[in-house]
């Protein structure tokens, strides 16, 4: 007897995005921990965004989850919207501890102001609440596949070039090791993203049968980090 695929596809969502859950809780209540620990002096929006990051994911977990349930143009917005954000919320980490290090160059040597990039981060999370308001009032179309997909490539491509920077700085340290296991998670949330992208260039199911993959992917992924924040903890109680 051969198995529905739609019903094996089902069941892939429903693991993976409670796989997301569950690691996005236990990355957030570390990412708490460090924070109220104060863990790195001076990095407190570092960690805050750590504590979003594991919160979206979470969230994306649990929409998703309802999503297999009960399909919907709302819950599948909230979840787009969670996935945007947690992608956004890592770039976010990366660009705020590289501000944060101390062999980061002065405010005069920089070349563009942290105000214009505060600018820049502004503009991503319009085309994040717009590509929401789509999904909720015309569902997916091409056009919601289109801006979550340009919306997580530019999040990502950010986030990416401050790792890159940050690499320069921090290697071989606390902060590289964690910098090292979150550009992975970079990388997995933004492959969810744009794997609906596929789905309009190959017909079939091939679209959505690699967003499970990078679903699963990223829940696996967060534990590593989840693991050096929980060390970091441990280290100083």
């Amino acid at each position: 007897m051969t198995a529905d695929p739609a019903a094996v596809l089902n069941a892939v969502a429903f693991t993976g995005n409670g796989l997301l859950v569950v690691t996005g809780l236990a990355f957030t209540f570390y990412a708490t921990q460090n924070y109220s620990l104060d863990r790195l002096e001076g990095h407190e929006n570092f960690w805050a965004y750590l504590t979003y990051l594991g919160l979206a994911v979470a969230l994306v977990g649990a929409f998703g989850v309802s999503t297999v349930l009960v399909d919907g143009n709302v819950v599948r917005a909230f979840g787009d919207l969670a996935l945007l954000f947690a992608i956004a919320f890592v770039a976010f980490s990366m660009r705020e501890v590289y501000y944060a290090s101390a062999l980061a160059p002065p405010p005069e040597e920089r070349e563009m102001p942290l105000s214009t990039l505060r600018l820049v981060e502004f503009g991503f999370v319009v085309v994040v609440a717009v590509e929401w308001l789509v999904v909720v009032l015309l569902g997916e179309t091409t056009v919601t596949v289109v801006l979550r997909g340009v919306g997580a490539l530019a999040f990502a491509t950010y986030g990416i070039a401050f790792s890159e920077r940050l690499e320069e700085l921090a290697h071989g340290t606390t902060v590289d090791t964690l910098r090292r296991h979150l550009v992975f998670v970079l990388v997995a949330a933004t492959g969810v993203a744009v794997a609906g992208l596929l789905d309009l260039l190959v017909p079939g199911a091939v679209g959505e049968s690699v967003r499970y993959v990078f679903l699963v992917l990223l829940g696996g992924l967060l534990v590593p980090p989840t693991i050096r924040l929980q060390q970091s903890v441990a280290s100083i109680t």
